[in-house]
C-alpha cells in the first residue's frame, strides 16, 4: 500500500474507532461515513475519497486468490486485522460501476454475558443440552454478539466440543475449558450444507451456524440435534412467531406437518433482539425470548401459532416474555425513551398499552 494511502486509511479508521463507530463506508467521489449506535453520518473533516485509493486499498488488503475472487464475483467479505483498529470485517463491492470498501471494526474480545443484562431467561440457554435455540434479529441488532457470549458462557464452564459454521469468522474465540473449532465458509469449507454435514460425523457438543437461508440447512440442525447436540443458529427475522413462520416457510406445503413435528421435538427456544438507543448515551438489548417449554411445543406441533403471542406473555416465573413487554420494562426503569421504544416495538399499539399500565 502507499504511504499515502496507508496514512489516510490509518487516519480514517483511528478517528472511526475514537467515536466508537461500528462500521466506515468508502465510496469513491464521497466524503468517508460512519455508523454509530446505529446511525450514519459523514465525516465532514476528511477529504472526498477517490476511486485510486479504494483500488490501492485492495490491491493490499486482499491476497491473489481473493482478488480474483473480487474480478470474477464482483464482491468479497473478509476478516482482516487493520493495525490502527485490529480485526475488522472488509467488504470490497463494486456500485455503479465503481470499487467501494466498507469496514466493519470487530470487538477485539467475546463480551461476558453478565454484562449484556439479559437476565436469567437467556443465560438459560447455554445449559441446555440439546435442541435448537434460534437467536434471531435484523442487521446490527446484537444478535451475534449474544450468540457468542452464550457461547463464551459454555466455553468458561463446561468442558466440551464447541464447532461452529460461520461466513465469516468475525469473533475469534479461544478454548478454555472447551475444545472450540471454527470453521468458515469459503475458506474452510464450501458451504454451510458441507461443514453441517461434516459436524454430523462427529462428536460435536455444541454447535453454531452464522446464517439459515434454506431448508436444506434446517433438516441438518434437526438431525444434528436428533443426534445430542446444543445448537444455536442465527437468522434474519423480527419476532419468535416470524422466526417460526420462517421455517415453515423454508418447505413446501406437503411437508409442513412433519417441519412441525420436527420442530417442535428439537426447539430449545428463540430469542429475538434488537439494539435500542439508551438514555445518556450508547445502545441496550431489548428481547423477546421464547423457551421451548411443552406447551409452546405442543401449540407449535397443532398448528396453533397465533396462541404463541400468549405464550410470549410475561409470566409469574419469567419464563418467556414478549419484546413488546421488554420495551415497556425498559422504558418504565427509565433506561430508553417511549420513542424509541416505539421505533423497535413489534406492535406499537400492544407496546402503547403496555406503557400506559
Amino acid at each position: 500500500m502507499s504511504t499515502q494511502t496507508n496514512i489516510l486509511l490509518n487516519k480514517i479508521c483511528s478517528e472511526a474507532a475514537s467515536m466508537r463507530a461500528s462500521e466506515i463506508y468508502l465510496l469513491p467521489a464521497q466524503v468517508p461515513f460512519i455508523r454509530i449506535y446505529g446511525k450514519v453520518r459523514p465525516l465532514e473533516k476528511e477529504s472526498i475519497i477517490a476511486g485510486s485509493f479504494i483500488s490501492d486499498a485492495a490491491g493490499i488488503l486482499l491476497d491473489s486468490p481473493q482478488q480474483e475472487m473480487l474480478k470474477k464475483e464482483k464482491q468479497i467479505v473478509a476478516v482482516k486485522e487493520l493495525s490502527r483498529i485490529g480485526f475488522s470485517q472488509i467488504n470490497f463491492y463494486y456500485q455503479r460501476g465503481s470499487l467501494a470498501l466498507r469496514i466493519k471494526l470487530l470487538s477485539s474480545e467475546i463480551v461476558d454475558i453478565s454484562k449484556l443484562e439479559v437476565g436469567q431467561m437467556v443465560v438459560n440457554f447455554s445449559s441446555l443440552k440439546s435442541g435448537i435455540v434460534f437467536i434471531c434479529g435484523p442487521r446490527d441488532s446484537g444478535r451475534s454478539t449474544l450468540a457468542f457470549s452464550l457461547l463464551n458462557e459454555i466455553n468458561k464452564n463446561e468442558r466440551q466440543f464447541i464447532a461452529t459454521v460461520e461466513k465469516p469468522i468475525e469473533n475469534v474465540m479461544r478454548g478454555i475449558k472447551s475444545v472450540v473449532e471454527q470453521r468458515e465458509v469459503g475458506t474452510d469449507i464450501g458451504s454451510f450444507i458441507e461443514g453441517l454435514r461434516y459436524i454430523r460425523t462427529r462428536n460435536a457438543d455444541v454447535v453454531m451456524i452464522s446464517e439459515v437461508k434454506s431448508g436444506e440447512v434446517i433438516d441438518e440442525l434437526f438431525a444434528i440435534s436428533e443426534a445430542g447436540s446444543l445448537v444455536f443458529a442465527i437468522l434474519d427475522t423480527g419476532s419468535a412467531l416470524k422466526t417460526v413462520k420462517r421455517i415453515l416457510h423454508f418447505f413446501p406445503m406437503g411437508e409442513k406437518e412433519n417441519i412441525q413435528y420436527f420442530l417442535s421435538e428439537n426447539l430449545g427456544g428463540i430469542v429475538c433482539s434488537r439494539l435500542v438507543p439508551k438514555i445518556g448515551g450508547g445502545r441496550i438489548l431489548a428481547l423477546e425470548i421464547l423457551p421451548g417449554t411443552p406447551a409452546v411445543k405442543s401449540l407449535i406441533a397443532a398448528d396453533k401459532l397465533h396462541q404463541l403471542a400468549g405464550a410470549l406473555q410475561a409470566t409469574e416465573d419469567q419464563t418467556s416474555i414478549s419484546l413488546d413487554q421488554y420495551l415497556a420494562d425498559l422504558v418504565k426503569a427509565g433506561k430508553v425513551t417511549s420513542d424509541d421504544a416505539l421505533q423497535h416495538s413489534v406492535d406499537e399499539e400492544v407496546l402503547k398499552t403496555l406503557l400506559r399500565r
